[in-house]
């Protein structure tokens, strides 16, 4: 037994100078990261935002509405095996990003085969998606599932909600999630306020607060505290960007940071940089809700996630910091910048990453390029 000494560290998100941590070997760092990066929002499965060079849209439902995809996403939701595939890239890119902790939406049992079957994995929440659209599943489906599944999730490491796509395409549902996820000890997440003042609707609907059990908001751009709400918010600074060339104001009424689109723009370990310069305020307060905000808002353990990375915390801050070494609940996944058990890189991943969204391209295009 050594120690892992290191020059700096962002510590329950707090900055420290010079810390020697007891570690299977001798080893220094320039930055320790306890716990790692936090991804309070992905949607594995997707492959194609919609995305149109110079097209900004005012709200997330005209930009939902009006897209214009080159796949058929339901149809590689309904691909099991494909959307595994995907949805376990996703968990490995996130790890060797130095993200230990990641929130997925999209198709149940693809994102839960998917993270049984890999030997290294982060932290999970399992929130499916509910919709009552062509390709989505229903509340009761999802209990389904989860019954089926909840046994083989090992303590501590994963934990299974609900996910209501948005206050316009399912309010309906609203409800009943959040009474699955009360009997599941778990949460609900909801696109809300993403161009749109929603908090107050959002409210009503779920009858509180207090509510059943706890809600996760995603985005929350508009000026609107979600606490007052009862709301617990994640942003996603990056797609918010792209789509509408703005986010929250400020990081205040944000607990934790989302990725959305990690296969087209990776995790949140990676968008350090992106989100500093959006906001332009205490990096160091930005770093606590990129580490600790996700599992504050899920209310998830972090004891034994950590990320050590060469390149100091100036580095970091400019996205020039490499991921060298990464343990999730004390077990070492990630060991000299790959994946311990494959020996696999982030270049590696991000390859084969590229290779899956040309198959899904390939095996389910639009019948014509049509709107989302």
């Amino acid at each position: 037994m050594g120690y892992l000494e290191a020059g700096e560290a962002i510590i329950y998100g707090r900055y420290v100078e010079g810390v020697r941590i007891r570690h299977v070997i001798d080893e220094y760092y320039d930055l320790v990261v306890i716990p790692g990066f936090s991804d309070g929002h992905m949607h594995p499965q997707v492959v194609d935002a919609g995305l149109e060079p110079g097209v900004l849209w005012r709200h997330s439902y005209e930009w939902f509405e009006n897209r214009r995809l080159v796949v058929d996403e339901a149809g590689i939701r309904s691909d099991l095996k494909l959307s595994s595939m995907l949805a376990s890239l996703v968990f490995k890119r996130s790890l060797l990003e130095g993200t230990t902790l990641v929130a997925v939406t999209g198709r149940l049992e693809a994102n839960l085969r998917a993270w049984l079957s890999l030997r290294e994995k982060p932290r999970t929440v399992f929130l499916p998606t509910v919709m009552k659209r062509r390709g989505w599943a229903s509340v009761s489906e999802v209990s389904d599932v989860a019954q089926r599944y909840v046994k083989y999730l090992d303590d501590g490491l994963a934990r299974i909600g609900v996910f209501v796509h948005s206050v316009r395409y399912g309010a309906s549902m609203l409800r009943d999630a959040l009474l699955l996820a009360k009997r599941l000890g778990s949460v609900v997440g909801i696109h809300v306020s993403e161009g749109i003042r929603e908090m107050e609707e959002l409210a009503r609907l779920a009858g509180g607060p207090p509510y059943p059990a706890r809600i996760v908001g995603v985005h929350c751009m508009e000026d609107e505290d979600p606490a007052y709400y009862g709301v617990t918010c994640i942003s996603c600074p990056y797609s918010n960007h792209l789509l509408y060339r703005r986010t929250r104001r400020s990081i205040s009424g944000i607990t934790g940071f989302g990725s959305d689109w990690p296969l087209l723009v990776g995790s949140v370990g990676s968008h350090i940089k992106m989100i500093t310069s959006l906001f332009k305020e205490d990096p160091v307060g930005i770093l606590k809700r990129a580490t600790m905000g996700g599992y504050k808002a899920y209310g998830m353990r972090h004891q034994g996630d950590m990320v050590a990375i060469d390149g100091g915390l100036r580095r970091l801050l400019e996205g020039r910091a490499r991921v060298r070494l990464v343990t999730v609940n004390n077990r070492l996944v990630v060991r000299e910048g790959r994946l311990v058990s494959t020996g696999e890189s982030l270049k590696d991943v991000t390859r084969k990453i590229q290779a899956a969204i040309m198959q899904a391209k390939h095996l389910y295009p639009a019948k014509q390029v049509v709107k989302g």
